[in-house]
């Protein structure tokens, strides 16, 4: 198993060649002209989605195709050896990564999840961290006893962001599906926390909406997705005063590519508990954001009365946000 002192040190990114993978690849491989740490990454993507006439992310990165869901002997191979010299995983992946998921394709995905946080923890993975969502506390958009920062990472769960606009709910989706299979993971990486985190810990980051490429303010919408990624067949209606309180809501959701990679950055590094935090009732309640082995926190940009509280985020990761999806 790699240490924290490793002269090169290995970071596995499923999903490596979607919107998130490249972005924090790129971000990765190109400290290695800065510091005395030198990083490997290894991508893991469904062979379908690699494209040999595409560049990757960086010239450095080594892909590694593994269908997670049904992995051939020749690929869990593989991806036991990448996991065996791995010091961090960086979990991704998911059969469809849109609030219009069905509940077919979030089972896969909680397969997938499943999979993979049980490999890491066979082969002594040092850190695990889950790409959660915001998606699983959408519950608490249209509830107006919740105002801005009042939903913790311990708060309970309340999973789907259901637009107010039913036509919208048909292009979009309510991402109660797609939540499920985040909640799921994040039960899991508490579980196994808590019987092997003296040797693999996790950080869950339960991330806003991070846009494709530049990820600007002004390009996120009602939808809560890119126009690809709708409903096929389903338009987006007209704007009505619903959809402006749902679009409010989604750049609420914000997460700039400056406060993601940040985020990510301080979760690799991030000094997680190896033993039970003790507290009062409400810290050791069973929705406790941290824990032994194990850390959860919000991870979105400080975006203008955005219920998301980020106290959490700022202790544990030392990220502070200076972006706002409405400055």
């Amino acid at each position: 198993m790699s240490t924290t002192t490793s002269a090169t040190r290995t970071i596995v990114i499923t999903g490596g060649l979607g919107n998130l993978g490249s972005k924090l690849c790129r971000h990765i491989l190109n400290q290695n002209s800065d510091g005395s740490i030198k990083y490997k990454v290894i991508l893991i993507e469904h062979p379908k989605f690699i494209n040999p006439n595409k560049p990757l992310p960086h010239d450095d990165a080594v892909v590694l195709p593994c269908d997670l869901g049904n992995p051939s002997q020749e690929a869990s191979g593989a991806l036991n050896d990448a996991l065996e010299g791995a010091d961090t995983l960086i979990h991704f992946s998911a059969v469809n990564p849109y609030p219009n998921a069905s509940w077919s394709e979030s089972a896969q995905s909680m397969d997938h999840i499943f999979y993979i946080f049980q490999m890491a923890v066979l082969c002594k993975v040092r850190r695990v961290i889950l790409a959660s969502s915001n998606h699983v506390m959408g519950g608490y958009k249209d509830d107006l006893t919740h105002g801005p920062s009042s939903v913790h990472p311990n708060s309970d769960p309340r999973v789907g962001t259901v637009p107010l606009n039913p036509q919208l709910i048909a292009a979009s989706g309510d991402a109660k599906a797609y939540a499920a299979a985040k909640l799921a993971g994040e039960r899991l990486a508490m579980t196994l926390a808590n019987l092997y985190g003296d040797t693999t810990t996790f950080v869950v980051l339960r991330i806003g909406w991070c846009q494709p490429g530049e990820n600007l303010p002004s390009t996120l919408s009602a939808a809560g997705s890119p126009p690809e990624f709708l409903t096929e067949g389903e338009a987006i209606p007209e704007p009505s005063d619903d959809d402006k309180k749902d679009e409010a809501w989604f750049k609420q959701m914000w997460l700039s590519n400056r406060d993601f990679l940040g985020y990510f950055d301080a979760a690799i590094h991030l000094d997680v508990p190896n033993k039970e935090v003790q507290g009062d009732n409400e810290e050791r309640s069973v929705h406790r954001n941290v824990r032994k082995g194990f850390v959860l926190v919000n991870a979105m940009s400080k975006n203008s009365g955005a219920k998301w509280n980020l106290d959490e985020t700022e202790k544990w990761l030392g990220v502070v946000s200076n972006d706002d999806s409405f400055a």
